[in-house]
């Protein structure tokens, strides 16, 4: 029987983000644990069925909604889907592991996981300290975008924009229908009241973007196992570049689990069974690794 929990984590600036756990039962010792970044504008509990089935094969799952998101501080409207910093957002990533972690003996295997934007936070957690970490898992992961004529004439001036209208809705997003092909997974994503629907904040945009070129400064250094699993036809986030980070890490076990004619939400659509059975099992394959340590 799974263990679910919900409850609260303070990060280094004093906000509450609301977090998820989901544990096998109390009698067993999980085979590796999973600690999942959701995406942009969303929140982690969009995942519970994804992540009760990973507890009931033995894996402790963790995650919490990015601040700003879901349930978390800050709350105020002006707030909402706003990143000052992306750096914020891995810090608290690496907080909430380590205190997550020393929950369990020092040698189940670690495994960072994300889903768009949370597949760029898991590569950059990962990046901040290999060592204790036994994969990396990007679902549609945010390494870049798909570059269109309106992204490609404001990227110059960015950094301005978010200097002088922080919060404005002026970055355009891609389409809502572009998250899935089946409308109810769309209809049902719109219409949820924790996620944050529409433009991007010019500052928060400005900060996704410092976070992809970091990436590819130091997907060079990734030496870990990594697992991406991407839809062909995902015009949110760049396919492209996931093949990139591949070819590039250092990593000798990589492995790219390709959905021909794919959307965005691959773990939601109709993509969902054969995409969950591509993580549950390459999560119980890397399982058996030597000690992971944070």
């Amino acid at each position: 029987m799974v263990r679910r929990d919900a409850a609260f984590f303070v990060n280094g600036r004093n906000q509450k983000l609301r977090t998820v756990e989901y544990l096998p039962d109390q009698e067993t010792r999980p085979k590796a644990i999973v600690f999942f970044h959701h995406g942009y504008g969303e929140h982690i509990s969009r995942y519970e069925k994804v992540h009760t089935r990973l507890a009931e094969a033995g894996i402790a799952v963790y995650g919490y909604d990015h601040h700003g998101h879901g349930e978390s501080d800050p709350k105020a409207a002006g707030e909402r889907a706003l990143v000052h910093d992306f750096n914020h957002l891995v810090d608290d990533s690496v907080a909430f592991a380590w205190d997550r972690r020393r929950r369990h003996p020092p040698n189940i295997p670690c495994i960072s996981a994300g889903q768009s934007m949370g597949g760029l936070i898991a590569t950059h957690l990962v990046l901040r300290d290999q060592d204790g970490w036994a994969g990396l898992i990007l679902c549609s992961a945010a390494i870049d975008v798909e570059w269109t004529f309106v992204l490609r004439l404001q990227a110059p001036i960015g950094g301005l924009l978010a200097n002088l209208l922080p919060r404005a809705q002026i970055v355009p997003a891609v389409p809502l229908e572009y998250i899935s092909n089946d409308p109810e997974v769309v209809q049902h994503f719109a219409q949820d009241p924790l996620n944050f629907v529409g433009d991007l904040r010019a500052r928060t945009a400005n900060e996704i973007l410092k976070g992809f070129r970091d990436i590819q400064k130091k997907e060079k250094l990734l030496r870990l196992p990594i697992l991406a699993i991407h839809g062909t036809a995902d015009k949110i986030t760049s396919y492209t570049a996931v093949k990139r980070l591949l070819a590039n890490a250092a990593s000798t076990d990589t492995a790219l689990k390709e959905f021909p004619g794919g959307y965005h939400e691959l773990l939601q659509g109709p993509e969902k069974e054969e995409a969950f059975v591509t993580l549950r099992d390459w999560i119980l394959r890397h399982s058996r690794e030597p000690d992971a340590k944070l």
